[in-house]
């Protein structure tokens, strides 16, 4: 079956349809300098890589190094379809599987208070993740990690793009693997709470350990939880009752609404 870009033609055919694309396209001339260009470069998955991407924020114009198309269209999700978007107050945020740093930019780039704890375990998008999060550095807590249900040390698969890399999931593509060390996401969480009494959001897309992830939280955590997004597999089974419920494209979102129940 042929593709447009990167993307089989009824995945295409089927985002005509969804009303989330048409709001970011709005977005695109918001964001890029050049938004003709990068819609088209969106679209067919062109463009030059790796290069610089220079784009419009509240805190002024910002940049960020972007490494092949798949890593444009995780910008676009995130700056342009706001996949990720959180209140305008002083937030706290943990980000898990934070790849090459662009959802880390994003929330850095709407005040100049935002404070971000990335984990991310592969050796490459680590590296490109501190040169990309360098500018923001008294706001960020580096840790090269992955994070799970426990403790321990494991195998990281490793594709070309560095988008999908995976503890557990197996990848058709894979370039390569190594050995990580995987924290307890009641590790993250404690460290964050004790310092600063709550978490405004937490990000999971870490590849297949989602419901290994989000299953394993303390109930004691949720009350400092206000947000959770995850890209991955559905964990509506394990977020407490008082959450509202949405999607955009991967993206679930949960939103406490009123006092910690289960």
């Amino acid at each position: 079956m042929p593709n447009i870009g990167k993307r089989n033609i009824l995945i295409f055919l089927n985002r005509l349809f969804q009303i989330d694309n048409y709001l970011a396209l709005i977005n695109f001339f918001k964001v890029h300098k050049k938004p003709f260009t990068s819609i088209f470069n969106e679209i067919f998955s062109t463009g030059l890589y790796p290069t610089k991407i220079f784009f419009k924020t509240p805190i002024g114009v910002k940049s960020v190094k972007i490494y092949s198309p798949n890593d444009f269209s995780t910008f676009n999700l995130i700056f342009c379809r706001k996949d990720y978007a959180i209140s305008k107050k002083n937030n706290i945020i943990l980000d898990i599987g934070s790849n090459i740093g662009l959802s880390a930019v994003y929330w850095l780039t709407r005040n100049k208070n935002n404070v971000v704890y990335c984990y991310e375990p592969s050796s490459i998008n680590f590296t490109r993740l501190k040169e990309n999060l360098k500018q923001f550095k008294s706001r960020i807590f580096l840790h090269k990690k992955a994070v799970s249900n426990k403790q321990s040390t494991s195998k990281l698969h490793i594709e070309k793009s560095g988008v999908y890399n995976s503890l557990t999931l197996r990848i058709k593509k894979e370039e390569k693997s190594e050995i990580c060390k995987v924290s307890d996401i009641n590790s993250c969480i404690s460290k964050i709470v004790s310092k600063h009494k709550k978490i405004d959001m937490i990000k999971v897309d870490n590849e297949g350990e989602e419901i290994r992830t989000v299953s394993k939280i303390d109930k004691k955590y949720w009350r400092y939880i206000n947000y959770l997004n995850v890209d991955g597999k559905l964990v509506l089974n394990y977020v407490p009752k008082n959450y509202s419920y949405s999607r955009k494209g991967s993206a679930q979102r949960y939103i406490k609404i009123n006092k910690y129940e289960r």
